[in-house]
């Protein structure tokens, strides 16, 4: 089977011309213009991965600031929770001893005063009731220190350690605070490419829409042009043009017909001239003729 060659846009231009070719020959018929319709698109500027990245941050920005907050003030109360508590057993530590020492001066006095009256304030009685207050003063006031001493180290130790404690806690922190923002990145992306999505979509059904009503538009001027040109020509039938102009109208449609068809292959041509009714309709008898045993045979 032969194929039918698709120049429609190409003969689209010779139909314009010879419609033009006619209107000038049976008067001015000017081509109409029907009012354009224009759709709208939408129009969006999809934001960059950078600016996407910075709203992110300052979506997290405030939640960040107070949980960086938090963590500082948790760490400074429990270094002033750890200080009271040490400053306190310090003050109990240092009243024991000093209840301690009151006793034991006390205890020695009593001795020393019992010596002599006794008349044995050098004898080595009281030397020995010296001995033994001393004794029993020296091991409990080591008993005192040894108690509050591990308590007081221990929480020495805490304290020394918050500031560790703290920057341990700050990189915990920054390490999910990292995976949310990463998080809270994709999803804006996801957001920015789904609208995207929407907006290309809609400005694709918009775009066929328009040049649907584009196509219907030049359509419609061309069959009002045409249908106005065949008017014309109806109403100037009575009078009609003289053999002279026919001829000339004739031979303009023909040399436009003819310098379009010797553009083609001589196939394409052929099945040109024998298959589309446009060359029929426009010219007379001997110019058809004439075409035709040019490139239909």
């Amino acid at each position: 089977m032969e194929k039918y060659p698709n120049n429609s846009e190409e003969r689209n231009k010779l139909e314009e011309e010879i419609k033009r070719l006619e209107s000038s020959a049976f008067g001015s018929v000017g081509k109409p213009t029907l009012s354009q319709t224009a759709l709208n698109e939408i129009e969006y500027t999809p934001p960059t991965d950078e600016y996407l990245a910075v709203e992110a941050e300052n979506s997290l920005a405030n939640d960040r600031a107070d949980q960086i907050q938090a963590i500082r003030d948790r760490s400074e109360n429990e270094v002033k929770q750890n200080t009271a508590v040490r400053d306190a057993y310090i003050s109990d530590r240092d009243g024991e001893r000093a209840t301690l020492a009151e006793n034991y001066e006390a205890a020695v006095r009593a001795v020393d005063n019992d010596a002599i009256k006794r008349g044995l304030a050098r004898s080595s009685v009281a030397a020995v009731g010296r001995s033994e207050l001393e004794r029993e003063y020296l091991k409990r006031n080591a008993d005192v220190e040894k108690s509050y001493g591990k308590k007081i180290a221990e929480l020495d130790g805490e304290i020394a350690a918050a500031d560790g404690k703290l920057r341990a806690a700050l990189d915990d922190f920054n390490l999910s605070y990292a995976t949310r923002l990463n998080q809270k990145i994709a999803e804006l992306k996801a957001e920015r490419d789904q609208k995207i999505e929407r907006v290309t979509s809609f400005n694709n059904s918009v775009r066929e829409k328009q040049a649907k009503l584009d196509a219907d538009k030049l359509k419609t001027e061309s069959d009002l042009f045409s249908a106005a040109i065949e008017q014309k020509k109806k109403a100037n039938s009575a009078d009609g043009l003289s053999a002279s102009e026919r001829d000339k109208l004739f031979k303009s449609v023909y040399d436009s017909m003819d310098k379009y068809l010797a553009s083609l292959d001589k196939q394409e041509a052929k099945l040109e001239i024998r298959n589309h009714t446009l060359y029929r309709q426009h010219l007379s008898n001997y110019y058809y003729t004439k075409l035709y045993d040019k490139y239909g045979r």
